[in-house]
């Protein structure tokens, strides 16, 4: 697993929302080093490395949404939608690997059902991956990322 990358200039006698300024925009550099890797479909320790990063930034937003509007809000949901597909693209990794040596372990043994099995994991992570990186490449278009960090530098909560 990545290790989250060292916030710099973290300010705690400072205003809660002079922290989030500071340390949110860091939390999106650090999902955004991840992206030269996304396509490639094999490049799982990578994708896992950057849910783990989306991740960090999620709670990283939650923790700061007092300080934000709908569009932060907006942003977060799109933060949490990404999480849990790339979740859905590890989880089926680890499927895949542990059918794999259990294949393996078991190779006396006839396992056509373990065969189908792994082919219909397959199926799905490829789905869920093409799902991903749809989704990332439409928020690219969209300069999603130009986008939550003008939100985080200069959006306020109203009331």
């Amino acid at each position: 697993m990545a290790k989250p990358l060292t916030l710099t200039g973290v300010k705690p006698e400072k205003a809660f929302h002079i922290n989030a300024y500071i340390i949110l925009p860091q939390k999106v550099e650090e999902v955004y080093m991840w992206e030269n890797f996304i396509r490639d479909s094999e490049r799982s320790e990578e994708l896992h490395n950057m849910r783990i990063s989306i991740k960090r930034l999620r709670y990283s937003m939650e923790f700061f949404t007092c300080n934000y509007g709908e569009k932060f809000i907006k942003c977060l949901h799109t933060i949490i939608d990404l999480q849990d597909i790339l979740g859905d693209i590890h989880d089926n990794d680890v499927v895949i690997e542990t059918l794999a040596n259990y294949k393996t372990d078991h190779n006396h043994l006839t396992l056509p059902g373990i065969d189908s099995l792994i082919s219909r994991v397959r199926k799905n992570r490829i789905s869920d991956y093409n799902e991903f990186l749809s989704k990332w490449e439409r928020l690219s278009q969209d300069n999603f990322k130009d986008h939550l960090l003008t939100i985080i530098a200069t959006e306020k909560k109203n009331g």
